[in-house]
Formats: structure tokens, sequence, C-alpha cells
């Protein structure tokens, strides 16, 4: 009776990924959502063809071969993509995106004559990759640049990727506040995990890259490593699902930044009994909310309705009636609501805005002048931006 290798185990992994793909691909919700499913299925094609590319079966199965290298091309966009989704998830894909995939795309034309041969040629194939004692070859007949080279520029594009996406991710935990942290410190703990792993996965493939000339025909303890990146994410998931519906997010606090009185919520109450708030009122204002925490779009001067609804594809009107019957608010009472939110909680947080005059509060809130923030401080909270802020600074 033949003993069984890790590598024979995989084949069953790689129906599990398949399923777990296929269910994060076609639920509903956030985008980011679909990009990780692609992640899943293409790594469930990774580990399926990968056990019939060894050195024991790939004679009884040489169309496999050569057909899991395109996919390491998709490793450092998906990510990239699922993390810029899962974090701005009311941004649009547009198809100009769809240049991350460019390399995967000619990887796969390139070997396209080969995928076409007959299997008694595509041995001859595997026999040479056999006496060169690595997958990653340096001399082939097939192909416009040799597997040692693809080797080279895998690893450097997955690498500007994780660069790249490191970078956003640092970003966006710059500009969030302390108490987007503390709602979201299971997202925060996951992102910046799944970020080391990203980092030692590199740093295996650099190890490749160093020692490709040395016998490389079958998998090694640096592939399930991996592997583990992508079974540890699952079970992550699979523990905490919420963390698909994206980071949650504070939006505006009305009884704490709008100044609101108990006569003017008693007012605001009855307003909304009387107008029946429908759920396109609430589900526009949840999308509204979102984007401007997300964007920061309060942050610019010249933000316009009319922007925002061509963004978010939804008529000016519908803004209008949703922030009027949710909020009771017009538009620009409500970027400037976001813009003194913004101002308070940067006073408290971030030491260096206690030392900020008045002047530079207004212009680093988004208020194109003191003249402006003083009006939206004095309208939004009954008092002026002096006597409002002396407590907070």
């Amino acid at each position: 009776m033949n003993s069984w290798s890790p590598v024979d185990y995989l084949i069953y992994l790689s129906f599990v990924f398949f399923a777990f793909g296929i269910s994060l691909f076609f639920k509903k919700g956030l985008i980011a959502t679909k990009f990780l499913g692609i992640q899943f299925l293409g790594l469930a094609y990774q580990l399926f063809a990968g056990y019939f590319i060894q050195p024991s079966h790939i004679y009884d199965y040489p169309h496999f071969f050569r057909t899991v290298s395109p996919f390491f091309y998709l490793l450092g966009p998906l990510g990239y993509l699922f993390q810029h989704y899962l974090l701005y998830p009311e941004r649009k894909f547009r198809l100009i995106y769809l240049l991350h995939f460019l390399p995967f795309i000619l990887h796969i034309i390139e070997y396209i004559p080969f995928y076409l041969l007959p299997a008694a040629l595509k041995l001859e194939e595997v026999n040479n990759v056999f006496q060169q004692n690595t997958f990653y070859n340096s001399q082939s007949i097939y192909g416009w640049v040799s597997m040692r080279d693809h080797l080279f520029i895998k690893t450097i594009y997955y690498l500007a990727y994780i660069i790249w996406t490191l970078y956003e991710l640092y970003k966006f935990y710059k500009t969030t506040s302390r108490s987007f942290f503390k709602k979201n410190l299971l997202i925060v703990y996951w992102l910046t995990g799944d970020m080391v792993m990203k980092f030692v996965v590199i740093i295996l493939h650099c190890f490749n890259l160093v020692f490709a000339k040395k016998k490389h025909l079958e998998l090694t303890w640096m592939d399930y490593i991996f592997v583990l990146e992508y079974i540890t994410m699952m079970v992550f998931m699979l523990l905490n699902p919420k963390l698909l519906k994206g980071p949650t997010l504070k939006g505006l606090v009305f009884q704490h930044s709008a100044g609101f009185n108990d006569k003017q919520l008693i007012e605001t109450s009855k307003q909304e009994k009387a107008h029946q708030k429908s759920s396109r009122d609430k589900s526009v204002l949840f999308t509204l909310n979102r984007y401007f925490e997300t964007e920061q779009l309060f942050l610019r001067p010249d933000i316009t309705l009319a922007e925002v609804s061509r963004y978010l594809k939804i008529k000016p009107r519908i803004i209008r009636m949703a922030l009027q019957v949710e909020m009771n608010l017009s538009f620009s009472d409500y970027v400037n609501t976001w813009r003194i939110q913004y101002a308070e909680e940067q006073c408290r947080e971030n030491p260096k805005w206690k030392n900020y005059k008045l002047e530079v509060i207004a212009m680093e809130s988004g208020f194109g002048t003191r003249q402006s923030f003083n009006s939206a401080v004095k309208k939004i909270k009954g008092v002026s931006p002096g006597k409002y802020f002396e407590n907070i600074l």
C-alpha cells in the first residue's frame, strides 16, 4: 500500500478553496468579496493542477504542464484590489483597472501554442525540464521569455504590489481616527496580519530566485507556507464573517457633533414619522455617509452635490430628499457638519491641532474661508467658533 504524502492532500484542499471561492464570488455585498473569491478560485486551480505536475504524475497528465505559471501574476493585483475595495467600498470598478491583469493575459497568450500541442511534444518539454532539474528552466523553445526570467518578473511584480498595498493601508490608517480603530480592531489586525504574511511569501519568492538553479521539481516547505497564508485567511473569515461587510464607520454623530437639542430631536422624530422614511432614503444616506467618510470629500472646499451625484449615480433630487427626510439637513449643511466633526476629532486626538489658530482649523477642515467656517459653526452649533472650540482646544 502506497503511503500518502502532503501533496496528495492538496488536491482535497483545492476543492475546499474552490467551494469557498465560489461562495465569495457570488456573495451579495462588497465588490471586494468578488476579488477575494477570484483569489481562492485561482489558488484552487493552482493546487489542483500542481498535484498533476509533480514528477510522480506529470507523465500521465502532461496537459497540466505550464498551466499554473500564469496564475502567479494574479496574486499581487487581486490582493491589492481586494484591500482597496474593502477600505473604499463606494468606489466604482473602471475598465482601466483591467490593466492590472495584463501580465496574466500576456503569459497565457504566450503559451497558447504550447497548450495546443499533443501530449507527446509536451512530454519532450517535460524531459527537458527534468534534465535541468528545475521548473524554472532557462532554455526552452516555447514562450517569449524563459521560465527563469518569468520567476524574476513575477517576484518584482508581486513585490511592487505588496509595497503599493502597504502604502495604501498606511495612508488609510493615517487618515482615520482613534474611534475607527476602536470600532474596527478586528479588521485592523486582519489586514495588518495578512500584510505580514505577504512579506513572508515574498521573502520565500526571493529565496526561490537565489536557489532556482538547484533542484526544484517538487513542492517544498516554502510552497506550503504560501498555502498556509490562504488557509489562515479562510479560517479567519469563516470565524468572523462580518469582516466582509467592510469597516464599521462612525458616520455623523448628531447628538454629539451636530449640536441638536432635545426640542430639535423631537421635531426631527415627528418629521421622520410623518414622512414614513423609506428604505430607499436610508440606503442613499448609508451610501452617502460611507462615501464621505472613506473618501473624506468634505476636506475639499469645492465639493458639489452635482459631483457627488455623478459619482454615486444617484440623482441630486434623491440625495437632497434623503438628507431632508433622514437628517433634516441641506446638502451644504451636511458637508459642513462633516467638516466640524472632523475638526473636533482632530483637535481632541491630534496634538498638533491643539496649537492651531481657528483660521488654520477652518482651512484644514475643508472650509474655504474663515467667514464660511464662522457661519457654519454658528448655524449648526448655535455659538461662535471661538466659544465652541475653546473647551476642545
